[in-house]
């Protein structure tokens, strides 16, 4: 059975708060938050939803959630409405009950009229939040050929890192054995040294299965997480096969890039191209929303390993080592190392950034230290794990 439109029905989680990514977060929820100065994070688990074949593709979301739904219908709109193709977000619509999402499987719940609506026989789920490429077909040949209730994707991660992940467990068969939520003490791959799989919160759900299972934990004082509830239970009574990421054909590049340092690390890897076989493929296009704007313009710039995005300009400046978005203007004499400047900003002449995230439309007056004296900048700036961090809009 091929993985089409017609008998595949996807939910992409886009909810959360993102707090420890504060202040990316401040007016945004996390799936929006930029990468690489130029995307957004949800725009690579879209891309491979749609490169896969995934073509109808409801987004779950919640707390801040315009700047997300405003991409989705600008950026996603390419779909062919009168094929039933479409990208639709979804906002917590209190259906069910008054309380917003309580857990990821009560997001589902909340939200089962719309397998009413489509009828399909699988459900894929997804979370918006990660820097990957996959091809979810082949996820889905394992489901369809070991005819599990659950299809869930794991990777491999040292043990040192583990224990922030669902650990799972599979037998020879690759069946899951066991799956623990957060364990102090994460379980190894046998014979793998400290090597641990870990859930990649993908999963894939025969249709009857995921509404019996999502009806029994609503009657249930529980998290209603599918990592915390949802699957354990799936082990005593139902199908559960696991898919080896690292087998597929992207499968050596993940990252959760759920902390400013997780997320600065990510755009510097995406930079150096350290994932460049399976982050950058001509024939895997990452989709976001194209601006028609003018290639970037350069006056006697000096640059070194740094992306420059259209419609920016660059006067006798120094770039190194920096992700720098669309329509960013940069002034003479100015210093950017190790950064990242998203869209929309201006910094002005003679300015010195170093290890420094700048949020959309940032505006930086002649002279301004960014990133040079972390101790006695703290007073102006956000810093966290010793990056500074410039808010939306922020002026000085």
């Amino acid at each position: 059975m091929a993985l089409t439109s017609e008998n595949v029905l996807t939910f992409l989680l886009a909810g959360g708060k993102g707090t420890r990514l504060y202040p990316l977060t401040r007016d945004r929820s996390k799936p929006a938050v930029h990468f690489a100065a130029r995307f957004r994070i949800i725009d690579w688990v879209l891309s491979s939803a749609i490169n896969s074949g995934l073509r109808q593709i409801y987004v779950l979301t919640q707390f801040k959630s315009l700047s997300l739904e405003k991409h989705l219908r600008y950026g996603w709109n390419f779909l062919a409405n009168e094929l039933g193709e479409f990208v639709q977000a979804v906002p917590a619509q209190q259906r069910i009950s008054e309380q917003w999402y309580s857990g990821t499987a009560d997001a589902i719940f909340q939200n089962l009229h719309l397998l009413e609506d489509h009828r399909p026989d699988h459900v894929v789920i997804l979370s918006g939040d990660h820097i990957y490429n996959m091809d979810f077909s082949e996820m889905f040949k394992r489901h369809i050929d070991t005819g599990a209730d659950l299809t869930i994707s794991a990777m491999e991660i040292n043990k040192s890192e583990a224990h922030e992940f669902g650990v799972v467990t599979l037998n020879e068969q690759g069946m899951v054995d066991s799956f623990i939520e957060k364990p102090q003490d994460p379980a190894l791959i046998k014979g793998e040294g400290d090597i641990c799989y870990v859930n990649m919160g993908i999963y894939i759900f025969k249709t009857d299965t995921l509404v019996r299972e999502l009806a029994k934990d609503a009657r249930e004082a529980t998290a209603h997480d599918f990592g915390k509830n949802i699957i354990p239970d799936m082990l005593n009574n139902s199908i559960v096969a696991g898919f080896d990421f690292k087998l597929s054909r992207f499968g050596t590049y993940w990252r959760d890039v759920g902390t400013i340092a997780s997320y600065y690390e990510a755009n510097m890897e995406f930079l150096n191209l350290k994932g460049v076989d399976d982050l950058i493929k001509p024939q895997w296009r990452i989709r976001t929303l194209g601006e028609q704007m003018p290639s970037a313009y350069f006056t006697d710039a000096e640059i070194h390993n740094s992306t420059v995005g259209s419609g920016s300009t660059v006067f006798r400046a120094k770039i190194t080592n920096s992700l720098i978005g669309r329509n960013v203007h940069i002034g003479e004499g100015t210093v950017i190392e190790d950064s990242i400047v998203t869209s929309n900003c201006r910094v002005g002449k003679n300015c010195i950034i170093k290890k420094a995230i700048l949020d959309d439309k940032v505006t930086l007056g002649d002279g301004i230290k960014v990133g040079v004296n972390p101790k006695e900048e703290a007073k102006f700036f956000f810093f966290s794990d010793g990056i500074a961090v410039l808010p939306k809009n922020f002026e000085l």
